[in-house]
This record gives C-alpha cells, sequence and structure tokens, in this order.
C-alpha cells in the first residue's frame, strides 16, 4: 500500500495542472494516468517525421500578463515554454464559401472592433454591444481577471441567456451573427444551447491575445512533467484506475488500479470524465437521480480529422486559422449530423521543421459517434476491416472537399492519416468521443467538484469551461478547496503585479 496525501486520476492538462498545484503547496501526490506518458490528448503524434497537433491548434489568454500566461508562471512552467503569437491582424479567417468572401479576425479587442466595423458599417452599434458584452463576461471573473478580490462565485457563471437569443438581440444581420458564433466550433456547443458567460471566456480570451507554442502541445506536457518531477509528484503512467473506495461515513479512502499498487489517501481528484468516475464507484455511493444526470450529459460534439504534410509552409495559414463556412446551420453543424458537403471544416497549420521546411496540416469536422455505432465495442489498435475501410472511405471524401473547398491547398498538402470518433473517445477517455467533454448549455447542470464521497472531488473541462483555459480553471478551483482559494489567489496576483 502507498499514502498520499492526495490522489490525481487522468494525465491531461486539468489533472497535471491539479498534480502540480498541490505538490507546490507542500503535499504528496500521486498522478494516475492510463496512457504511457501524461498528456496523451495535448502531446500531439508523429508520422513520417512531422510532429501533428492534436490539441493545441490555438491558446486564447496567453499574452504576457493574460490569465493563461499568469497561471503558467505560478505552476512554473512559464520559463519553459517560448510563446508564438499568430498574426494579429487576422489569425481568424472565416469564409462564407457562397459568398466567396472572406473576413480574418484579429486578436486585440480594438483590432478585432475595427475589422468589424469596416465590414459591417450598418452594425457598428451592435459590433460594440456585443465586444462590450463580452470584455464585462470576461473581466468580471477573479479566475481570469486578477485585479478583481477574490470571490469564489465568479466562478460559476448562473446566466441563462444563450448566444443565440443576445445576438438575435442586438442584430438581424445573419452574416454578422455567423461571423460572430465562429469560435463555438472551439467548443463544440450549438449557439442555441451556448450560454453566452461560456462564449465570452472562450472569445474573450482569443480576442484578448492568440498564441501557439513552440513545439506545441509536446512541449506544453513536457514542461508540466519537468515540473511534477521536480516537485516530487510520483506518476503512474500505463496504470487505469478502476476502483474507488471509501469507509463506512463516505470518506474517500483508496484508489485501486488494474496492474498496480493500491494508493491510500486523503483525497482524490478524478479529471477524467465524470461519467468514467461513475464506473469505478460502487453501486450505492450515488443516489440514482445524480448517476443519472452525469449519464445524461449533453456532450459537446465529436469529429473527423485529418492529418497531413505539405512540403513547403502553406502561405495561407502562417499564422492564420481558416474556417470553411457553407452557411448552414450551426445548430446543425454542431450536432454532428451534417453531411460533408454542408459542414463546417476548420483549418490548422502546425510548425515548420527548419527554414522553408515541411509542415503538418489538420483539417477538423464536426462528426458524430452515433456513425461509428457498428463498431463501439472495439479498441485502439484493434478495429476490425470493415472499420479500416469505412474510415478509409471518409478520409477519402473528406479530403476531396478539403481541395474543393479550399484549392489553395490542392497539390500542395497529402493527408496521411485520420482520426474518427472512435479515435477521440478511445484516447480522451470520453465515454461519447465528445472533442471538450461534457458541453456546457443553458438547460444543462453540470457537475460541480464536490461529491457525496467526502474527500472525492471532480476537475477537468466538463466541470468549468471547455479548453485549455477551462482546464486549467478548473484544477485551480478545485484545488483551491483542499489549499485555500484565498491564498493562492494571493499568489496569482503577487505574479500578476509584479
Amino acid at each position: 500500500m502507498t499514502e498520499y496525501d492526495q490522489i490525481v486520476v487522468g494525465g491531461g492538462i486539468s489533472g497535471m495542472t491539479s498534480a502540480l498545484l498541490l505538490a507546490k503547496q507542500g503535499h504528496k501526490v500521486a498522478l494516475v494516468e492510463a496512457f504511457s506518458q501524461p498528456g496523451p490528448t495535448v502531446r500531439g503524434f508523429s508520422r513520417k517525421g512531422i510532429h501533428f497537433e492534436t490539441g493545441i491548434h490555438l491558446i486564447g489568454g496567453l499574452g504576457d500578463g493574460d490569465p493563461l500566461d499568469i497561471y503558467f508562471k505560478h505552476l512554473g512552467i512559464g520559463p519553459d515554454l517560448v510563446k508564438i503569437p499568430f498574426n494579429q491582424d487576422g489569425c481568424d479567417c472565416f469564409r462564407f464559401e457562397k459568398q466567396g468572401k472572406q473576413i480574418c479576425l484579429p486578436h486585440g479587442y480594438e483590432r478585432v472592433r475595427q475589422v468589424l466595423h469596416r465590414n459591417f458599417p450598418a452594425e457598428k452599434s451592435a459590433v460594440d454591444k456585443y465586444l462590450d458584452r463580452i470584455r464585462t463576461i470576461f473581466d468580471s471573473s477573479s479566475f481570469l481577471n486578477f485585479e478583481l478580490d477574490f470571490s469564489l462565485e465568479s466562478a460559476v457563471h448562473d446566466e441563462n441567456e444563450s448566444l443565440s437569443n443576445y445576438l438575435d438581440s442586438i442584430t438581424d444581420n445573419q452574416e454578422l451573427k455567423a461571423l460572430l458564433c465562429c469560435h463555438t466550433l472551439l467548443y463544440g456547443t450549438p449557439p442555441e444551447q451556448a450560454p453566452l458567460t461560456t462564449h465570452a471566456l472562450v472569445s474573450g480570451s482569443y480576442f484578448r491575445s492568440s498564441h501557439t507554442i513552440e513545439g506545441g502541445g509536446k512541449a506544453l506536457a513536457d514542461a508540466y512533467r519537468k515540473q511534477l518531477e521536480k516537485h516530487g509528484v510520483d506518476i503512474l503512467c500505463g496504470k487505469k484506475a478502476t476502483r474507488i473506495r471509501y469507509d463506512d461515513n463516505k470518506n474517500f479512502k483508496s484508489l485501486r488500479l488494474d496492474n498496480g499498487p493500491e494508493l491510500h489517501g486523503r483525497i482524490c481528484i478524478w479529471s477524467a470524465h465524470p461519467a468514467a468516475m461513475l464506473l469505478a464507484v460502487e453501486d450505492g455511493a450515488f443516489r440514482p437521480v445524480y448517476k443519472r444526470r452525469i449519464n445524461e450529459l449533453q456532450e459537446t460534439v465529436s469529429a473527423l480529422i485529418l492529418f497531413g504534410i505539405a512540403e513547403n509552409p502553406v502561405e495561407e495559414l502562417q499564422g492564420k486559422n481558416i474556417y470553411l463556412w457553407p452557411e448552414t446551420d450551426y445548430n446543425k453543424v454542431l450536432s454532428g449530423k451534417t453531411g460533408m458537403k454542408d459542414n463546417a471544416i476548420f483549418l490548422s497549420a502546425g510548425q515548420t521543421l527548419g527554414r522553408g521546411g515541411r509542415q503538418s496540416i489538420t483539417a477538423i469536422m464536426p462528426y458524430g459517434l452515433e456513425n461509428f455505432s457498428k463498431w463501439q465495442d472495439s479498441a485502439l489498435n484493434g478495429r476490425p476491416q470493415d472499420y479500416l475501410d469505412f474510415k478509409s472511405k471518409l478520409m477519402t471524401e473528406f479530403t476531396e472537399q478539403v481541395f474543393t473547398r479550399c484549392p489553395e491547398l490542392n497539390g500542395q498538402v497529402q493527408f496521411i492519416d485520420a482520426a474518427t470518433p472512435l479515435t477521440l473517445r478511445d484516447y480522451c477517455h470520453s465515454p461519447y468521443g465528445s472533442m471538450y467533454g461534457a458541453a456546457h448549455t443553458v438547460s444543462q447542470y453540470n457537475p460541480l467538484p464536490a461529491t457525496k464521497i467526502k474527500g472525492l472531488l471532480l476537475a477537468g473541462q466538463s466541470i468549468i469551461a471547455p479548453g485549455v483555459m477551462g482546464a486549467v480553471i478548473s484544477a485551480y478551483l478545485t484545488c483551491g478547496f483542499i489549499c485555500g482559494h484565498e491564498k493562492i489567489n494571493k499568489e496569482l496576483r503577487c505574479i500578476y503585479n509584479a
């Protein structure tokens, strides 16, 4: 038996942040990850000597003094990260395909305002209302604005107005509304269901600043691992958590692993999908209504992803991302049930290998897991041949869509591999293959950190908000109940004011 103060399950961004934050506060911590290395979702992979990103295509709020910059400095990983800014004059290029029109949104609120005013001169009032509202919501949280006194309530945004309803209230211009909804593709919730507050946390971070990191997600995962090892965290990779044990008073007692020791501790933080946590707990631990609520959480959409290689850098994707928009309804697109011709496609490029060298290209399309129900019982590296044939067919159709709708890539890019919703399900430990875990919607009550098992806490992007920022903040929220919110916030404010 091995004794710890805290045990963290899941080695993603939220899990690594939780483990590192606790260890820096002087606690003895174990980090349990089922894959062979921590950060499997963000780490990416290599094929033919090229690194492909699987989670770090665009990071918002990482500019100097921005929230994520402060959190990374507090964790000690900031000095090991080299930030690469996206094109400040236009980093998100949104193509209205039927109109043959492209609008590139920059980062920086005033630059965004100028671009929108120029493209929608009759809608200046609506543009100003939107940007001011997004900025106000973003800056109202003490987890994002370190000039504010700490408030635990600011982590839970209880506004129930949807993004769609809000935009309808300020403008009738469908093109403008479509453009202002573009970031829903980066958190996977349709505008009619997405809370305006969640949208503000995501889009507001990109309006502040948009970056990637030299070395991509691998560099971020390696920076975390360096600090985890420095602060004495026991990293247990290739270990799957199978049973959460508790005593007669429902106090967390220990965590059993499928091929390792039983870990004892006072507290367990579960940063994987909440539904997976239920599978590790004995029947009777939670009321049926709680289990039903967790199991019936609406999920964000899954995706098809193409991975390609460009022998030379693609000019149109240098410091930019491209959104191919056929002007279909966002709510249909983010249902995952839209046909390829009417579906949105997100295009992003990785970093080049040397000057003028080869470059990875990624294409992402929302796509539902239900299309793969026939193979739902298959596992990674054990898919049957008919699945492989179906995947190859989809890859060919998807490639044709990319080259037809973005002809600049035709002849420049060779797509060599693909991921399906089943791939995402098994790599992300998400029962439904969702890209961003449980959705945050106006009608859904997502779980909070505390559970009915005392000492068993939840973290992760299903708890607070999606993406890197959401995962980090969820870890700080959860660990604050252990170490003291005021203490941690004071440390963050010192870094911010330094």
